[in-house]
């Protein structure tokens, strides 16, 4: 709910110390995919606490296929700092196999956007994903070391029972 984030980001300031970095970060789903004035309300929230000197970034974690002009304008005004980017992987066909509903060619462009405006790049690989073996992550891997990213995030696929993908590996695929 909107109106407890204030009380949970001072609750969590209060279990740091004043002296250390501290960041407001928006992780758990795809932060550029929700609704717009929601995503700005938080972002508005988030700036007056680094005008108050109370948190010195903001950090959020989303999708290629969200990232573009107009929202690296919105996120360039509010203080965003880093973003994290899902690049699960560079290879198209492991992409459509996992359903990712967009191509290596949108991962590139989003990631060229961002290091363009000078925004601090994560990328987040994935490994394990159908159809992927090790070449396919050696290749996103070099991918996130070459398109500017200032560091990456390593996941392993995780399967849910009773999701897709879970059928998928019972069925050894």
């Amino acid at each position: 709910d909107i109106s407890d984030v204030r009380r949970q980001i001072d609750e969590a300031l209060g279990t740091v110390a004043p002296d250390v970095e501290r960041e407001i970060a928006f992780f758990g789903g795809s932060f550029t995919g929700i609704d717009r004035e929601l995503m700005i309300s938080l972002l508005e929230i988030s700036r007056e606490y680094i005008k108050a000197g109370k948190v010195d970034s903001i950090r959020c974690s989303t999708r290629p296929d969200y990232i573009n002009a107009e929202i690296l304008d919105i996120l360039g005004e509010y203080g965003v700092s880093t973003i994290e980017l899902g690049l699960q992987s560079t290879s198209e066909a492991v992409l459509a196999r996992s359903k990712r509903g967009h191509g290596f060619a949108v991962e590139r462009e989003a990631c060229r956007l961002i290091v363009e405006r000078g925004i601090s790049l994560v990328g987040q690989m994935m490994i394990g994903l159908p159809d992927s073996d090790i070449s396919d992550e050696l290749e996103t891997a070099d991918f996130i070391i070459k398109c500017g990213a200032e560091a990456a995030r390593i996941y392993p696929t995780v399967v849910f029972f009773g999701t897709e993908l879970c059928e998928m590996a019972k069925q050894g695929v």
